[in-house]
């Protein structure tokens, strides 16, 4: 009798284990995130025309953008999720090496030049590209 009490007590503890772990799973894999789709990517603030790119699990949103030559820039790399493996942006072109945190991810471009700069995730796995216009 005590041997299938053990038996079955291992058996709810590892049941219960996993039962966990399925939910800790779905709540990260289908966790909500606002649609984009509302915010505009380019807005004005305080002088600066500001830029919005979203940054999430697959690469930047959008990933191509056009800004307007002469007026003050910021880049706002948006980051809805911890659980990405994009930790940070950088660019030689833009001279911009960024560290990214969970929210808003501020940096202030000044005197943009005509012209397309790239950035890149810090692994060099995702792209994008800023054209100056």
């Amino acid at each position: 009798m005590k041997k299938s009490m053990t038996k079955y007590s291992t058996v709810g503890l590892i049941s219960g284990i996993l039962i966990i772990c399925l939910f800790i799973f779905a709540l990260f894999y289908f966790q909500h995130t606002e649609s984009s789709a509302e915010e505009p990517v380019i807005t004005q603030q305080e002088g600066y025309q500001v830029a919005t790119i979203n940054v999430k699990s697959d690469g930047f949103y959008p990933a191509n953008i056009e800004v307007q030559a002469g007026v003050p820039t910021k880049l706002n790399f948006k980051k809805r999720s911890g659980f990405t493996c994009i930790r940070s942006v950088d660019s030689k072109d833009l001279g911009i090496d960024v560290y990214l945190e969970k929210g808003d991810n501020f940096t202030t471009l000044k005197d943009l030049k005509p012209g397309t700069y790239k950035f890149d995730c810090g692994m060099y796995m995702y792209h994008g590209t800023i054209t100056v216009k």
